[in-house]
């Protein structure tokens, strides 16, 4: 009995051309690369380096800012050495901010016999709707508008609500990221103002 040669099976060739040519548009896609950065001019080595942001710390000094009420009126931080301070960031889209303000309304008018101050400070947002929102829940206390969040960038707010507690001495003592009620208002405020 005779036995027949067995052929050897033949391999495609279509794996190594795919291959080959995506190794090839690699190629060209880095040589592109290479030649649009070539004829590029250098950064020069005089620019400054970048600031690095750092997050606020409780127990260090609060900064200082100036914004405007609705009616043009300046109003800074500094103005109010020797007074307890609590700054809200709102905004008038922000669900949560209307959940905390009418906390913050009853903290204030609670607060009045240690001379607090409370700035809410509108971020972002538009002036006629921070109006309506100040009327709404008849907020008695300061409004001033960072329309182009440029505080809120000072403060590192990353989320709004956030709630700043400010010494008598101009130490941030308190950060509150969220909602903060009535009943924490009012303690974190009255151990302040010892």
């Amino acid at each position: 009995m005779s036995s027949s040669p067995v052929s050897p099976k033949r391999l495609s060739p279509w794996p190594i051309v795919i291959l080959a040519g995506i190794a090839s548009l690699f190629g060209f896609g880095a040589g592109l690369l290479i030649a649009s950065t070539a004829n590029q001019p250098a950064a020069p080595a005089s620019l400054p380096a970048q600031p690095v942001m750092q997050f606020l710390r409780e127990n260090e000094p609060a900064p200082d800012f100036q914004l405007q009420t609705f009616d043009g009126r300046a109003v800074r931080l500094s103005d109010f050495k020797g007074r307890p301070v609590l700054i809200n960031f709102w905004a008038s889209w922000c669900p949560p901010c209307r959940e905390e303000t009418p906390d913050l309304v009853a903290a204030y008018e609670q607060l009045q016999d240690i001379n607090a101050v409370f700035i809410g400070i509108g971020t972002n947002d538009d002036t006629e709707k921070l109006k309506q929102f100040a009327q709404e829940y008849a907020v008695p206390y300061l409004i001033v508008e960072d329309p182009l969040g440029d505080v809120s960038r000072q403060y590192r707010v990353l989320g709004m609500p956030t709630t700043f507690l400010v010494d008598k001495d101009g130490i941030l003592r308190k950060i509150v990221n969220g909602v903060v009620t009535k009943e924490q208002v009012i303690t974190l405020m009255r151990e302040l103002a010892r």
